[in-house]
This record gives C-alpha cells, sequence and structure tokens, in this order.
C-alpha cells in the first residue's frame, strides 16, 4: 500500500530506523545491525521504504532521509558496543555533501568505525569509476562499506571482488533456491570462498529456517541475517 495523503513538505519527522541483527552464526552473537527505514504514522503504522520512498525521490529529500537515518542510528548506537550499517543510494554516493553529513555525525563518536554503509549492487556496477572514487574516501574515514542484493541479477564477480570493500550480502533470490538447487548451491560456495580468498566478508540474508542455516554454514557462511533469528524492531533489546 502506496501513501498518498502527504503534502509536498514531507515530514521526515515520522522516519525512525527499525534493527535487524547480522548473526555470527558461528558463535551465535549479533556481529552487527542492519538499520532500516521505516515511516510510523501518528496511529502507530508501520510502513515499508517501498511504501514511502515514492514521496522522496527529489535528490534533497533523498539527502534528507539518509542524514535522519544515519543520525537517529548514530543517536541510538552511541553508548552501544556493536557495529552497525545504514543503506545509501545512488543519489546518495553522487551526492558531494554526503562526507561532510558523514563527519558530522562522526563528530566525537566513539568508536566511528563501527559505522557501515550498504550499496546495492547494481548501483555499484552501474557505477564502477565513481564508486572507486567513493570507497577510496570511505577507507580514507575508515567507514566500511558492504555491497548487498548480490546475485540478485547477473553479475561480474570479479568486478564485485576487485572492488575496494569489506562485505558482500547474497541476495535473498539466491538463499531461497539453495534447498532445491544445486546449481544455486555449488555458485554460492565457490563465490564464498573466492570472497575469503580476499578477506571480503559474506552475509546471506533473508534466512529464515534453521535448515537453510545448517546449509550455509556446509557452504562457508559464517554470517547471516533473517526471520529465522528477528525480523527489524525498534530497539535492539
Amino acid at each position: 500500500m502506496h501513501i498518498t495523503e502527504v503534502t509536498d513538505h514531507f515530514n521526515l519527522d515520522r522516519i525512525v530506523p527499525f534493527f535487524q541483527p547480522i548473526m555470527d552464526v558461528s558463535h551465535e552473537r549479533v556481529w552487527r545491525f542492519e538499520c532500516l527505514a521505516r515511516l510510523v504514522t501518528p496511529c502507530e503504522q508501520t510502513f515499508l521504504p517501498s511504501e514511502f520512498l515514492h514521496l522522496v525521490e527529489r535528490p534533497q529529500s533523498v539527502a534528507l532521509l539518509t542524514e535522519t537515518i544515519l543520525n537517529r542510528s548514530a543517536h541510538y548506537f552511541r553508548n552501544l558496543n556493536v557495529a552497525w550499517n545504514i543503506n545509501i543510494s545512488q543519489q546518495d554516493m553522487l551526492n558531494p555533501g554526503l562526507f561532510e553529513i558523514l563527519a558530522e555525525a562522526m563528530h566525537d563518536y566513539p568508536n566511528p568505525n563501527r559505522l557501515g554503509l550498504e550499496l546495492t549492487a547494481a548501483v555499484v556496477l552501474e557505477n564502477i569509476e565513481k564508486f572507486q572514487t567513493f570507497a577510496n574516501e570511505c577507507q580514507r574515514l575508515n567507514i566500511a562499506i558492504y555491497i548487498d542484493h548480490f546475485g540478485a541479477t547477473p553479475s561480474n564477480i570479479n568486478s564485485i571482488l576487485n572492488l575496494p570493500i569489506n562485505g558482500i550480502k547474497i541476495a535473498g533470490e539466491l538463499i531461497s533456491q539453495l534447498m532445491e538447487n544445486q546449481q544455486t548451491c555449488d555458485f554460492v560456495k565457490h563465490f564464498t570462498q573466492l570472497a575469503t580468498d580476499k578477506k571480503i566478508t559474506v552475509v546471506a540474508v533473508h534466512v529464515e529456517d534453521r535448515a537453510t542455516l545448517i546449509k550455509l554454514t556446509d557452504l562457508g557462511i559464517r554470517y547471516a541475517q533473517g526471520y529465522y533469528y528477528s525480523e527489524p524492531k525498534p530497539d535492539t533489546e
């Protein structure tokens, strides 16, 4: 359901982060959190980004949305000893003001290297040269970069693995096929080994049952995220 009853001046005060843990499977503990934007109405209805992002398609609004999630997530995790990621868009990556926003949010922040940024594989592969520049600046600031939604569409493995990144999240479309498609299993295992050799972390997303989790560990994947562990929640309790 799309939200339509909104004025031109979309109120970002209603946008809050929900948190979903990314688990270290081998130790059964939280490794880091992904901070996901949600719109919560005055009557406590919660909307997914797919239901409200059409309201913030203007570049200025996109930047404000990212800044809102960044600042509220930073405030939440300030006194918690755990790493966390936010999602950024193509517009964010190409926005020359993004690093000023990041620097301001991380100023005087305890352990600013806890912050990670997630971009989709499609955005990265469509903007390789610009991404290289972006990633180099992130490295300078000690901000981790994770490629999200890898494998949802045909991707050049080497193009991804040769990028200056910290981790890759395998798309749920692939994870959902593991129990019935040996070819997918072989691909995921091969890719995971290549990434591990380059010291790139691999995360499986949309993990919804224990059978899939066991299969993932057999394939060499150490980190997992999904409803098997927890849905996104307004707190980390």
